[in-house]
């Protein structure tokens, strides 16, 4: 990504796509493969055998066209097989979920044990030694599948509304000084930004009129000031922001050793970079944060599922914050949904509710800090949105490494293309050029970043969530990004989107 500035605002543009083709289009395996669909065709054309060729030549259009055709982010072949392990997972009840906490025959310990679906069903959560002046515990969050450790901390901040472009440039900054800092020192392997605009439960409010109501007033005075105030909570919305931030296995097992092994010294190994990016986030403008210890992680969890526990949970807070009896938090085992049926090719039911997901594509045009803002805005009252962005920042050494092979690919593909007699055309030069960009930047001491996004909308699921899905859709061109459903993957983008945990940025895969 590069920056440049327009008079006082600041566009960035330059994304980096992960994966180039270098001929036509095409990546290695599928060059490969499309060769290998071709080469009885050719071998029957080259020895004069013409009506064997026109034979061949339907499966082998067929082949090329599996390999080769992009449909909707991936290749033909790619769909068939995502389809198969689709079906097979429905046939086999796999995707069919129920907790077992709803079955009324848990234990006091299966209580205690994380019970959730999908590709989170491996995650771990534990507590870890006391963190920072207050000796607070904090959640440790282990992902076996991944090799990954994590910690979530909920922040506050006031937005980008009311700033000025300056000070939007500024935040701009430090979130570059945090990514490079993370990059810089070779053991954070994840940080995750999640934004969620949630319906207003009303329960702080009503905690508070409680608490300052008159009892002298006129009784037709608390009649509208009830009504005025059920009309304003109904539509009123506010926004939950978490980041989360995830060391790998292999880089600190080392550190992790020498600070005490285990799940302790790994811990404290991710508490050394916990302090340093909550210092970031507060030159970005946060006012508040709180790292989560884990039954705040299992609310979390489960208000993404549920929104309506949402209320209960917070109206315990404040039950709690005014000394009065009550009971928080929630144990491991209820985190999860209740019930999720087999997720439908397009949108993912749990519980209640609704949620459709889509991937962030990044746009081929300059933005501006806070474009996305405008996708958080909820269509009308009780729609949810999320945004998650997950950046993975990558040492200098890697960087360099992967921009060298981007100018030998670039390099290639033109060389390739003049020697057969293709044109080379204008999508080639803006890309050798933006190639050109990234290598000046990382000469210059910068790093690279990988970054995805997931966007998702969620709704009760007796309301039309494909409506509320082409809304999204329509807000999202509004703000010159696209938005590519995840069909056959809705589970998974479910998790990456409304939770977090700081699942969702996927290995370099063969699509």
């Amino acid at each position: 990504m590069s920056t440049a500035a327009s008079g006082r605002d600041r566009v960035y543009s330059g994304w980096r796509r992960e994966r180039y083709g270098w001929f036509m289009g095409l990546t290695g395996w599928q060059a490969v493969l499309s060769g290998a669909a071709l080469m009885p065709l050719l071998l029957a054309v080259s020895n004069g055998v013409w009506l064997l060729a026109l034979k061949i030549a339907p499966a082998s259009a067929v082949g090329v066209l599996l390999v080769a055709l992009p449909v909707r982010g991936r290749p033909s072949v790619r769909w068939l097989v995502d389809l198969y392990l689709y079906l097979w997972g429905r046939v086999m009840g796999w995707s069919r979920w129920r907790s077992r906490a709803s079955t009324g025959l848990t234990t006091r310990r299966e209580l205690a044990t994380l019970d959730l679906p999908g590709v989170i069903a491996g995650l771990r959560l534990h507590d870890g030694p006391p963190f920072g002046p207050m000796l607070q515990r904090v959640c440790v969050i282990h992902d076996p599948r991944s090799g990954q450790w994590a910690s979530v901390a909920q922040i506050s901040h006031p937005g980008l509304g009311a700033v000025d472009e300056a000070t939007r440039n500024a935040f701009a900054d430090q979130l570059g000084a945090l990514l490079a800092a993370a990059a810089r020192g070779e053991q954070v392997s994840r940080i995750s930004i999640l934004v969620r605009t949630v319906p207003d439960d009303g329960a702080e409010r009503a905690a508070w009129v409680a608490d300052h109501v008159s009892t002298h007033a006129p009784g037709i005075v608390r009649d509208i000031s009830r009504q005025l105030e059920q009309a304003v909570v109904a539509a009123a919305v506010r926004h939950e922001v978490y980041v989360t931030v995830g060391v790998s296995e292999g880089r600190i097992r080392r550190t992790a050793q020498q600070a005490g092994g285990g799940l302790e010294g790994r811990a404290r190994v991710l508490y050394r970079h916990l302090q340093e990016v909550e210092n970031h986030l507060r030159g970005l403008g946060v006012t508040g944060v709180r790292w989560l210890h884990t039954e705040d992680v299992a609310a979390a969890i489960r208000t993404g599922y549920n929104l309506a526990e949402t209320p209960a949970l917070e109206q315990a807070k404040q039950e709690q914050a005014r000394g009065l009896p009550t009971l928080t938090g929630l144990p491991l085992g209820v985190a999860g949904p209740v019930t999720a049926p087999p997720p439908a090719p397009r949108s993912y039911t749990h519980d209640a509710f609704t949620t459709v997901s889509y991937t962030l594509l990044l746009p081929e045009l300059p933005t501006r800090v806070g474009s996305l803002a405008r996708m958080l805005a909820p269509a009308e009252p009780g729609e949810r949105r999320t945004l998650a962005l997950h950046y993975e920042p990558q040492n200098p050494a890697s960087a360099g490494r992967q921009v060298e092979r981007d100018v030998w690919t670039a390099e290639m593909a033109a060389e390739v293309r003049r020697t057969r007699g293709f044109r080379v055309g204008q999508a080639h030069r803006r890309r050798e050029a933006e190639i050109a960009v990234h290598e000046s930047q990382v000469v210059a001491g910068h790093t690279m970043v990988r970054v995805a996004g997931a966007v998702a909308v969620t709704v009760p699921s007796s309301w039309p969530v494909e409506d509320h899905a082409a809304n999204l859709e329509a807000t999202a061109r509004a703000c010159q990004f696209r938005l590519l459903r995840l069909e056959l993957a809705q589970d998974s983008g479910f998790v990456a989107a409304c939770l977090p945990l700081g699942v969702g940025l996927p290995s370099r895969s063969w699509g």
